[in-house]
């Protein structure tokens, strides 16, 4: 795990081994049929961690984030939770910021399951961010415009994306 600047934010390289990438794609493809359409080819549902039944990897995937990231001061996103997308053919996410609680910032760890072999990309307070299978990024929801690229061809972006309000800095 190499950790990199990107954008006002970080990532980390090879945050998950091949083999957890290949157990939470399988769980990722089990829950497909079941995610709610939220766009013109995109696929999504919040709060997995209360509606479906995670493998170890993803508890062991989400305590790592909390330990590599030291957080100490926060709470479990109320809002969405912990969410699965996929960005099929031409699917994108919209410009937005989300909505942080009272002394808290709304705080994503993008984790890339798959990565199209084009477009997909996220847009971070509007600088495009290359990412790579197996990455996580750190995105201030609640603070930058983020949105991502339309995917371009048959192999989707698949993102499970763990989701924090963290103590704001005073």
């Amino acid at each position: 795990m190499t950790k990199i600047d990107i954008s006002k934010s970080w990532a980390y390289t090879e945050f998950i081994t091949a083999k957890e990438q290949n157990v939470l794609l399988q769980f990722a493809d089990s829950v497909r049929n079941l995610l709610k359409a939220n766009g013109p080819g995109r696929y999504f549902q919040d709060h997995i961690e209360q509606k479906y039944s995670l493998p170890q990897e993803y508890k062991d995937v989400k305590q790592r984030i909390i330990d590599t990231e030291k957080l100490k001061d926060f709470i479990f996103d109320p809002q969405f939770g912990d969410f699965i997308s996929f960005n099929e053919m031409s699917g994108a996410i919209h410009e937005h910021k989300d909505n942080n609680e009272m002394g808290f910032i709304h705080t994503r760890y993008n984790l890339l399951l798959s990565v199209p072999d084009s477009g997909g990309n996220p847009i971070y307070d509007g600088e495009v961010i290359n990412v790579e299978e197996r990455m996580l990024w750190r995105c201030e929801a609640g603070l930058y415009n983020h949105a991502s690229l339309p995917v371009i061809g048959s192999k989707p972006r698949i993102n499970i994306s763990f989701g924090f309000q963290v103590k704001e800095n005073i």
